[in-house]
C-alpha cells in the first residue's frame, strides 16, 4: 500500500493535491531559455531543480573528447534532480533545441519552505526518490 495516493502524472508533484502543487509551483520561478542558449552546463555549481513546461532541450554530454547529444527532454520531464539532492557539479548540459520555458527551483528557498511543511516535504521526497530511482534503472538498462 503507498502512503501517499498518486494525484498527478508529473513526476514531481505525483502525490500533490491541485491545491499543494500549485503552492510548490509558485516557490519556482519561470525562466525563458532562447534557442541554442544553455540552461544547464557540465561541470557547474548549481543545486537549481528545474521542470520542462514547455520546448525542449538536448542534454549534452562529453564523449571521446566531443560534445554529444545524449538525450531530448520536453514538458513535464524534471532536470538537476543530483545536484539539487547532493549539491554537486552538473554531469551533463542542458541546450534549448527551441524557446523553452522552465519552472526553477533554488535548493535554499524550496528546503526552507519545506521544512515548515512536513507533509508536503515527505511527499515532494518520495517523489524525487523514485524519480532518482527511476532515471538509475533506466541507465542500468542502457548499459
Amino acid at each position: 500500500m503507498n502512503v501517499f495516493p498518486a494525484q498527478s502524472d508529473h513526476p514531481l508533484f505525483r502525490y500533490f493535491t491541485p491545491e499543494e502543487r500549485e503552492r510548490i509551483e509558485r516557490l519556482g520561478t519561470i525562466r525563458c531559455i532562447r534557442e541554442g542558449d544553455f540552461l544547464i552546463r557540465a561541470g557547474e555549481n548549481d543545486s537549481t531543480l528545474y521542470a520542462i513546461e514547455d520546448g525542449h532541450l538536448h542534454i549534452m554530454a562529453s564523449r571521446d573528447g566531443k560534445s554529444a547529444v545524449v538525450a531530448t527532454v520536453g514538458p513535464g520531464d524534471v532536470l538537476g534532480e543530483v545536484s539539487f539532492v547532493d549539491d554537486s557539479p552538473r554531469s551533463a548540459s542542458a541546450r534549448a533545441d527551441e524557446e523553452t520555458i522552465v519552472r526553477a527551483w533554488d535548493h535554499k528557498t524550496l528546503a526552507e519552505a519545506l521544512a515548515f511543511e512536513p507533509q508536503l516535504l515527505a511527499k515532494f521526497s518520495v517523489a524525487l526518490s523514485e524519480l532518482l530511482v527511476e532515471r538509475l534503472r533506466d541507465t542500468a538498462r542502457r548499459v
